[in-house]
């Protein structure tokens, strides 16, 4: 049966077995399509990615090459009758490290746990999404109008297949009153997601012999005492704790540079990420160039720096006793919310803020077991995750007084 543990487990084989590297996802987007159709959909259409239209309006601009890429978009309902609902995933994955214990393009089952690249994040909940919809168009169930959005492009460019299908929301004047990103949080409704900016620099100093060190400037002991400066970000006194998220950090993830013990450097690059929480957006960039220009004054006037973001991934926030959150808590078989944070990005932040809609984060898998070796998802979870979404779509969501 369409949307049973069986199709869920074969639905989910096929895409693991095709890879979908960031750029590269055409062809699972096909059989996305294909699973759509079988699920019943009343319209699958291609939403292409204008990658100069995206930098136009929303000065996005994404690393990966983007000629012929495209995100599916799948509906079932009537889109005049409510409420409108959202359900989006990535199809696109990390690269493959070495060390797996199989070959991550071969899914294989053990004890309930499928193992391949990208099983976790996210194509589970991709499949669950539509497996939920078809179990409640086959069973007539289903209220409202559902679109699910299956993107490229979410590992690499950060957003670019989601911020296509906002601009095409936007652009029809239609916006969702829910949206549910299923980025794995083993089943959990998760309702608050950290911020992340990611920064490179770069420092040239002046070369000499370490043992005639005063005529030298050396870069990378000038990008270390910066490291340590902007360390200090995160420990600033009106820094808050979201009672959802992990502390605010900063983490110097590369250095690099000089030639050697009996040398000082002539030159270095650094890389630093800030995770932060939505109360500090107003001010981590201002803060952050702040530390820059006091750390430039201390300097000695050899030292050339220069520095460019690499990502600022943004926080969102939505209330979690908002009628919609409260109805999948109750397909949950939970009396009340029971909210969690996502410690990574998502595509969630860009519905969120651009469409301004109610915006969760729900989905099978467990965070901690992406982006490495042997990632794996329970078939157990794929299959909760589709039933919940199922009794949500299924279930009577009380909208609030603004319509959401």
């Amino acid at each position: 049966m369409i949307g049973d543990e069986a199709w869920i487990t074969s639905a989910l084989a096929a895409l693991v077995s095709t890879a979908s590297l960031s750029g590269k996802e055409a062809a699972v987007q096909e059989i996305v399509k294909r699973l759509m159709v079988e699920a019943g959909a009343d319209d699958v259409r291609v939403v292409p990615v204008d990658a100069a239209k995206l930098e136009q309006r929303y000065g996005f601009k994404t690393p990966t090459p983007t000629e012929g890429m495209f995100a599916v978009v799948g509906s079932w309902g009537d889109p005049a009758s409510g409420p409108f609902v959202v359900l989006n995933g990535h199809v696109d994955t990390v690269p493959a490290t070495a060390g797996w214990a199989i070959d991550p393009y071969e899914p294989r089952i053990t004890d309930g746990w499928m193992n391949g690249l990208g099983s976790a994040d996210m194509k589970a909940g991709v499949v669950g999404a539509i497996a939920a919809v078809a179990r409640a168009r086959a069973a007539g169930t289903l209220r409202g109008y559902v679109e699910i959005q299956s993107v490229p492009d979410e590992e690499d460019g950060g957003g670019t297949g989601t911020l296509a299908c906002v601009d095409e929301l936007l652009d029809k004047g239609r916006i969702p009153d829910f949206a549910i990103v299923c980025e794995p949080t083993k089943v959990e409704i998760a309702t608050a997601q950290v911020g992340s900016r990611a920064m490179h620099f770069s420092f040239g100093g002046v070369q000499s012999h370490a043992n005639m060190k005063h005529a030298g400037v050396s870069a990378v002991e000038a990008a270390i005492d910066l490291a340590n400066r902007l360390g200090k970000w995160a420990e600033m006194p009106h820094r808050q704790v979201h009672p959802l998220l992990g502390p605010a950090s900063v983490n110097i993830g590369l250095m690099r540079g000089g030639i050697g013990a009996t040398s000082v450097a002539p030159d270095c690059e650094m890389e630093v990420c800030f995770t932060y929480h939505p109360v500090d957006e107003p001010l981590v960039i201002q803060e952050i160039d702040a530390i820059i220009a006091d750390w430039r004054k201390r300097q000695h006037p050899a030292i050339i720096m220069q520095y460019h973001e690499l990502h600022n991934v943004h926080p969102f926030s939505t209330d979690p006793e908002l009628g919609p959150i409260r109805a999948l808590a109750r397909a949950l078989g939970r009396q009340q919310v029971d909210p969690r944070g996502f410690p990574a990005g998502s595509d969630g932040r860009l519905i969120s803020r651009l469409l301004k809609c109610p915006t969760v984060i729900f989905g099978p898998g467990d965070v901690n077991r992406i982006h490495k070796i042997d990632e794996a998802v329970e078939i157990a979870e794929v299959v909760a995750h589709a039933g919940t979404l199922e009794r949500f779509l299924s279930s009577s969501i009380e909208l609030d007084e603004n319509g959401r």
